[in-house]
């Protein structure tokens, strides 16, 4: 008997020391954001093993790997022997010609971009550039399959979510037959957005294939044995074509995103993307160069072919500045680009968002930046598809409407548009949410605008988006009741992991 109390004791011990060791781990592993540290510390503290399992998930306690990879990749971009070995030696004579398009009039002077310019030296703005604004995947789509259709030397595609489903296959289908016509192609798409693709088989026949010209890679494979790197997601869409024309924005490659007869209408997604030509594409395509020379980093050799790296061409009278984020890359840009258009705005800031968590220190400023005057509107949609998102975002409410920012509901469809105006002539759209996952975790890329056709463009749309909004008011917030406040600030708790 003694020997198993012995025993027990024992295990007791080394339990004890597994627990307290776990603590200090997140203690020393989760500094500069007490929120999350405080957080998991409650967790493991409370439930010791589910604690330890859900910071295995949802803590990302091994990133530190992955972003060492993908920071070594973004430093040979930087320099000139290595960007000319990963990107061929073309790459020198586009940066010459590059030079002269770094805008220089009042608006790159202005106080907001010369703030912007400290905060991401390596992203000029650049004039020369052609947006158009184009609405859900029945606007988007057929625009981005003509092009792919016209094809000449090289097609790059990369989505967060590429389904097997109709939409997607026609996608893939005519990616293809380009390559079949002997177009260099190279897809991308993120393993955990995409998850549902691996039960099609077409899907699966095309990732599959083989072929000298078509190419298509995960971002980051799921592991079992590094369960944290479904965190790590790569929210990135982006469609670069001969490297001359682009399309970027929030749109994923779905038939959720067409308004199909085929799917349930609670289905339809409401989004934007955006054409872009001039000399912005060749930093959009910058981009995907690093996460393909990421994901086949034990591949050596160029990720570009011979004449894909095209000369800028002046096309248009917007001034635009490319800003992917993520760690290894610029960790937090997309925080960083909201909290500057907050300090910066003047007299107005709409922020279009379907996740809105962007954690207290955001809240804090939003309400100071409505209290110094400026018009500071949220649209978010009224029909979410993520319910504890939805509810961790209300239990924000109260503060800010007090404090006099209006947050409108977006009835109908579920609503993905991102995006930010300022002034109603600045501001940027790509995938990045107004959240603390879009802030700290994923891998996003942006686009910023100042002045011209891209900002009316905007301003047009928030307003007809407005016209089908519902304004939350302070009354409704203060009446609700014990279960919905309970549910609310519980979910509020969560916010670090959702």
């Amino acid at each position: 008997m003694s020997g198993i109390t012995e025993i027990s004791v024992w295990i007791s011990g080394v339990l004890i020391v597994f627990h307290i060791s776990f603590l200090l781990y997140i203690l020393y592993r989760k500094t500069g954001d007490a929120m999350s540290t405080a957080f998991w510390l409650t967790l493991a503290a409370v439930f010791p093993l589910g604690g330890f399992v859900l910071f295995l998930f949802f803590g990302v306690p091994g990133r530190k790997k992955m972003v060492f990879q993908i920071a070594a990749v973004s430093s040979r971009l930087r320099y000139r022997s290595g960007r000319q070995k990963l990107l061929t030696g073309e790459i020198e004579q586009q940066d010459r010609a590059l030079t002269k398009f770094i805008a220089d009039t009042a608006a790159a002077r202005s106080e907001r971009n010369e703030m912007l310019d400290r905060l991401f030296p390596e992203a000029p703005l650049f004039s020369g550039n052609r947006t158009e604004l184009l609405v859900d995947g029945t606007e988007a789509y057929p625009r981005m399959l003509a092009d792919i259709r016209q094809a000449k030397n090289s097609i790059r595609l990369q989505s967060f979510i590429l389904m097997g489903d109709h939409t997607g296959l026609q996608f893939l289908e005519a990616l293809e037959e380009k390559a079949s016509e002997g177009v260099n192609v190279k897809v991308l798409y993120d393993s955990f957005g995409s998850f549902k693709s691996i039960f099609s088989k077409r899907f699966r026949r095309l990732i599959r294939l083989r072929h000298p010209h078509m190419e298509i890679r995960a971002f980051s494979q799921l592991n079992l044995f590094a369960p944290w790197l479904f965190q790590m997601r790569n929210h990135r869409k982006l469609l670069v074509i001969d490297g001359k024309i682009a399309y970027t924005g929030g749109i994923n490659i779905s038939e959720e995103n067409e308004r199909r007869e085929d799917v349930p209408a609670n289905r339809h997604i409401h989004d934007l993307h955006c054409r872009i030509t001039g000399p912005a594409v060749s930093q959009l395509a910058l981009s995907f160069f690093r996460d393909w020379a990421y994901t086949g980093r034990k591949k050596p050799g160029t990720v570009t072919v011979p004449g894909e790296l095209a000369l800028p061409e002046n096309c248009g009278e917007d001034a635009l500045r490319v800003i992917p984020s993520g760690p290894g890359n610029r960790y937090q840009g997309s925080r960083d680009l909201f909290f500057a258009a907050a300090m910066q705005a003047k007299k107005s800031l709409t922020i279009l968002t379907p996740y809105f968590v962007p954690g207290a220190q955001y809240v804090e400023l939003l309400c100071m930046t409505a209290a110094r005057g400026v018009e500071v509107q949220i649209i978010v949609p009224k029909n979410n598809n993520h319910l504890f998102v939805d509810l961790a975002a209300r239990s924000m409410y109260g503060k800010l409407l007090e404090y006099g920012v209006r947050i409108f509901e977006k009835k109908g469809n579920f609503s993905h548009i991102k995006a930010l105006l300022g002034d109603g002539a600045w501001g940027f759209m790509g995938s990045s949410n107004c959240d603390n996952r879009s802030f700290r975790l994923n891998y996003e890329l942006d686009f910023w605008f100042d002045g011209g056709p891209a900002a009316e463009a905007l301003d047009l749309e928030i307003h007809q988006e407005l016209q089908h909004c519902d304004e939350v008011t302070l009354e409704a917030t203060d009446r609700k009741g014990v279960l919905a406040r309970l549910a609310e600030n519980a979910c509020a708790l969560l916010s670090p992991i959702l």
